[in-house]
């Protein structure tokens, strides 16, 4: 039986499938749009659990690769060690299988059992079943990913044990290409669910410690505001001359974009609804921040 491979690798063909999709579009022009994704997936989520919608904000772009750091980095360096180390494994398999016949059938049984397996655990996750398995993120991703490609791979084993012959070139390169895109596609789905479940627990924390996260704020205003708030303080100021005749106290800083300070009552958790408030960041108000790391004293409900 020949030798599986012939004169060009696994390896080989992965990197002639790299400069095809290089001749297609960029490899930073796909990283750069990726990191941007995943970023705007967990901002927009995590400002919309806040009460804020995206269309409200414009975020540079070093904010959305920021946002998306923590999120993609450790699925990309998965797929980038299983790149690496495939080659390697298969061609291992290969030359040990390919001179026993009865070791290669026996080989493909159990590739597709596991594959089947997986399949099968996959879709008992999309279904929710059972109901009280509380699931990662990355059991639908992973074990579909991993099915789909023990089932490819055992089909191309399974045609070289009965063939006795290698598969063409072209043929290579296409089964390369579907096992990488089966690779791939199940990590931007797990990336984009860890993106807005990130982006939930990120507004969870900002709701439940704001003192700890966000900086204290005073807002000065020629007139009355009607800022209402759990641990907002008005106070007139009796200055006759001054520009600015009201301070308001008690507020957080969300973040400052698109034209507008975004605040939040100091007492922001303790009530449910409490509202996030836009005020022009145009000059019209003055707004001073304060070193103010306490927790300020709030009642459950805001009272």
């Amino acid at each position: 039986m020949a030798e599986a491979g012939g004169g060009d690798g696994p390896s080989q063909d992965i990197a002639r499938v790299g400069r095809i999709l290089a001749q297609i579009v960029a490899p930073t022009t796909v990283i750069t749009s990726l990191l941007m994704y995943i970023g705007t997936i967990r901002l927009n989520t995590m400002y919309s659990e806040l009460g804020i919608n995206s269309s409200m904000l414009s975020f540079p772009f070093q904010e959305y690769v920021m946002g998306s750091v923590k999120v993609a980095d450790e699925p990309l360096a998965i797929v980038l060690l299983l790149l690496l180390v495939a080659p390697f494994v298969h061609g291992v398999l290969i030359r040990f299988t390919l001179w026993h016949r009865t070791a290669l059938g026996w080989t493909i049984l159990a590739l597709s059992t596991l594959g089947a397996v997986s399949l099968a655990v996959a879709v008992a996750a999309m279904a929710d079943w059972p109901r009280s398995w509380h699931q990662p993120l990355f059991v639908k991703p992973l074990f579909l990913s991993l099915g789909a490609i023990l089932l490819v791979y055992s089909i191309y084993l399974y045609t070289t044990l009965h063939s006795g012959q290698v598969m063409s070139s072209t043929g290579q390169i296409v089964q390369r290409t579907a096992l990488v895109a089966l690779a791939l596609l199940p990590m931007l789905w797990y990336m984009d669910d860890h993106a807005r479940e990130m982006g939930k627990e990120d507004a969870k924390q900002i709701r439940e410690h704001p003192e700890e996260i966000l900086v204290a704020v005073v807002v000065y205003a020629p007139q009355q505001l009607n800022l209402e708030g759990p641990g907002i303080q008005k106070t007139p100021l009796t200055e006759p001359n001054a520009k600015f005749r009201y301070r308001y106290t008690g507020l957080r800083l969300l973040i400052e974009s698109n034209q507008q300070y975004f605040v939040v009552p100091a007492c922001w958790g303790t009530t449910p609804g409490a509202r996030a408030i836009a005020l022009p960041a145009d000059g019209s108000i003055r707004l001073e921040t304060l070193n103010v790391a306490n927790k300020p004293p709030c009642s459950r409900g805001g009272r």
